[in-house]
């Protein structure tokens, strides 16, 4: 189940980026609007499987790869609400882009940045640690979560290359999940006898 889990969000994204619009204009504003506003939902689960993945790292490891998975939520969302929700509101009241809504674009965009590197940064640290410790197991997983992770710094959810770097996110991070899970003993040492 918690493989599933750690894979819904990517692949909820890559769905729904099949459908971002290229091009923010006045016939494009009412769905960039709200197709933000159901991100701003699905983007922090993201943040979340990662928290989830980074349960089986040493403290020192994990600590720090939840605050930058916590950064990736923060700023991320930033991004969305800003240029995405923001963005669209303005666009639609006025009928069409002005140069009114261009610091919106820009601060959002430098915000979700920050939080697109808060993501490779934390999915780098699960890959490492998943490496280590299932080897070979972990390696399909590594190779997709970190190819989706770097993708996304430049892609949003753009098609094709946001839709593929969501979809190959997901597919790492069900694949990390479910190597850790084989892993695991049956029957866990504290209640061996």
């Amino acid at each position: 189940m918690r493989t599933l889990l750690v894979a819904l969000p990517g692949l909820v994204l890559a769905g729904i980026g099949l459908t971002h619009p290229h091009h923010l204009d006045a016939s494009t504003a009412q769905w960039w609007r709200d197709m933000h506003v159901i991100l701003a939902v699905i983007f922090p689960l993201l943040g979340a499987a990662q928290w989830f993945l980074l349960d089986d790292t040493p403290k020192y490891v994990r600590y720090p790869g939840r605050v930058l998975a916590f950064g990736f939520v923060v700023f991320y969302g930033a991004l969305d609400a800003l240029a995405g929700i923001g963005g669209g509101a303005m666009t639609l009241a006025n009928g069409g882009r002005t140069s009114a809504d261009e610091p919106l674009f820009k601060i959002g965009n430098q915000l979700g940045t920050v939080g697109a590197w808060c993501f490779l940064a934390a999915s780098v640290a699960i890959v490492a640690c998943a490496l280590l410790k299932y080897r070979l197991k972990a390696l399909p997983g590594a190779v997709f979560l970190l190819l989706g992770s770097y993708l996304f710094l430049s892609s949003h959810i753009y098609w094709p290359k946001g839709v593929i770097a969501c979809a190959c996110i997901a597919a790492g991070m069900a694949a990390i999940s479910y190597a850790s899970a084989s892993g695991r003993p049956v029957i866990e040492d504290s209640t061996r006898t």
